[in-house]
């Protein structure tokens, strides 16, 4: 709409305005008499989508009781939802428009970034091309990029380092993020989603679709404020939202208050997807996510984390107060039917870790250690709460590490020993490869360069064993050329890091890892391959 100040995007759309979702939202609501109207579609996640993008545009932005009806719309069956939505339609103010968005290209080649920069132009719009991680975090510092779109091998690093560091910061955990990058496996690809990118794309690059994905996540987000604090599949906060509330409440709370955190991992949530597809797990999310939000009042923040994991943040709560809220939460979480009124009934579960959050310790460490608890909860037989001051003592996971450089394994034992892993060394891939079938690890780390038996050839031994398909296993090498990590990828490698590394950053990795819902290790102490 020329004149307006909203941004035009290719193929003539434009980031809807409130009165545009309001007057569609109507609709939706006068057309839930007849299902026939939506062709299929479910008509509660028509009108949950519509509820979600007028939070995005800012319409409850400082009105927690819109934000509170809101939540109810999203948690309400079909039957509830016109009043409950009509309700909250007559009490909505007028959004404004969204201010310059700033697109930021991470690629070295410098021809495919052009082309990219040309595809992405648009009015109201500015593209930047880097080459290098440091030159990304040094434009990501400047608080005003609205996207990022990431190569995944980079001069200065592995670029998924990058995305975990974006993720991590409270200033960019919400930005939307695009990897483009050469084929290098559905392992990459399945890594990259639960680091938390919104989209993977491989080249060579339909650049047509490509800007469409693009202006389609800018239409959501580019307001760049509340939606990069808000989670778009549920509704809820997100991680960037909950970091600085955690900080914020850590730091304002007097002297003496108990802090606890809970982490909820939904169950068996990579089968609901597989079974019912993406569509319904999404709805499935956002629904379970509000309820458990309603479940937990006593949680000071409840926030979306990533894939089907939630967490909550408790202030002046007891470790057995939170542990009881949290068994609450699950007990009511069962009694939900989420395919209430179609064939065949269908009740969630979670596992959680709930820990203390002393303002001592950073936030990292804590979510380390009720990472640690909520694997043991799910690799226990799920459906529990685990909490750090039970008598049941989380067993230390074992890591298989193969490294010939006793500096570097020096580094690394000491740091998995302080995150409460058990590392069992060899010198190189010969020696573990006959140690690990026995090993009772639940990771592998090994190095490309070792005598006797490389890494390369290590890990293909250990993908054709029996045991091994699906134990995770971590490349850390200096080996940083592409035909190796294609290679590595190529042979199974879940992870590849590149020598030098940071030990926190390679922590947090190896706990993702771990939180793989395809994750099961080796058995301890039996050679049964069947």
């Amino acid at each position: 709409m020329p004149g307006s100040g909203t941004p035009e995007f290719p193929g003539g759309s434009s980031r809807p305005p409130v009165r545009s979702l309001v007057a569609t939202l109507r609709s939706a609501l006068a057309a839930l008499a007849d299902p026939r109207a939506f062709e299929g579609d479910d008509p509660a996640a028509a009108v949950h989508r519509l509820v979600l993008a007028l939070l995005d545009a800012g319409v409850a932005d400082g009105h927690p009781d819109l934000q509170q009806q809101a939540d109810q719309i999203l948690a309400a069956t079909l039957e509830e939802i016109p009043e409950l939505t009509l309700r909250w339609l007559s009490a909505l103010p007028e959004g404004a428009g969204p201010p310059e968005q700033h697109i930021l290209v991470v690629e070295d080649d410098r021809v495919f970034g052009a082309t990219l920069r040309t595809a992405l132009q648009a009015p109201g719009r500015r593209v930047d091309v880097v080459e290098s991680c440091a030159e990304a975090r040094a434009r990501l510092a400047t608080g005003t990029v609205s996207l990022v779109v990431l190569d995944l091998i980079l001069p200065d690093g592995d670029g998924r380092n990058l995305l975990l560091e974006i993720r991590s910061e409270p200033a960019t955990a919400g930005l939307p993020l695009f990897v483009v990058s050469a084929r290098l496996g559905a392992q990459t690809k399945g890594e990259c989603f639960a680091l938390g990118a919104d989209g993977y794309f491989e080249k060579p690059l339909d650049l047509r679709a490509f800007a469409v994905a693009v202006s389609s996540r800018l239409e959501r987000y580019g307001d760049g404020g509340g939606a990069c604090r808000r989670d778009p599949t549920t509704g809820l906060a997100n991680r960037a939202a909950f970091l600085e509330s955690a900080t914020h409440l850590r730091f304002k709370s007097p002297p003496g208050t108990a802090f606890t955190l809970a982490v909820l991992d939904l169950d068996h949530f990579r089968w609901i997807e597989e079974t019912w597809g993406r569509q319904f797990a999404d709805q499935l999310l956002r629904r379970a996510g509000v309820r458990l939000a309603m479940s937990l009042p006593q949680a000071a923040s409840f926030a979306r984390w990533d894939g089907a994991v939630f967490i909550a943040f408790f202030v002046g709560r007891s470790i057995g107060e939170t542990a009881r809220a949290v068994e609450q939460a699950l007990e009511a979480l069962r009694q939900v039917d989420f395919r209430q009124g179609r064939e065949g009934e269908l009740h969630l579960t979670f596992s959680a870790g709930v820990v203390e959050a002393p303002p001592g310790q950073s936030i990292e460490d804590i979510l380390g250690t009720a990472d640690r608890l909520c694997f043991l909860a799910k690799s226990s037989g799920r459906n529990r709460v685990l909490a750090s001051h039970t008598s049941l003592t989380p067993p230390a996971l074992r890591v298989l590490i193969a490294e010939d450089d006793p500096d570097i394994l020096r580094i690394l034992e000491r740091q998995l020993r302080q995150d409460g892993f058990e590392p069992l060394s060899y010198p190189n891939g010969a020696e573990a490869y006959a140690a690990f079938p026995t090993s009772g690890a639940a990771l592998i780390i090994t190095d490309i360069e070792m005598p006797e038996l490389d890494g390369l050839g290590f890990l293909e031994q250990v993908r054709s064993h029996p045991v091994g398909r699906h134990v995770p296993i971590m490349m850390l090498t200096a080996m940083g050329d592409e035909r190796y990590v294609v290679r590595a990828f190529e042979l199974g490698a879940d992870d590849y890091v590149t020598k030098p590394f940071m030990p926190r950053e390679l922590m947090a990795r190896i706990r993702r890892l771990l939180r793989r819902p395809s994750v099961a290790g080796v058995p301890a102490g039996s050679r049964d391959e069947r």
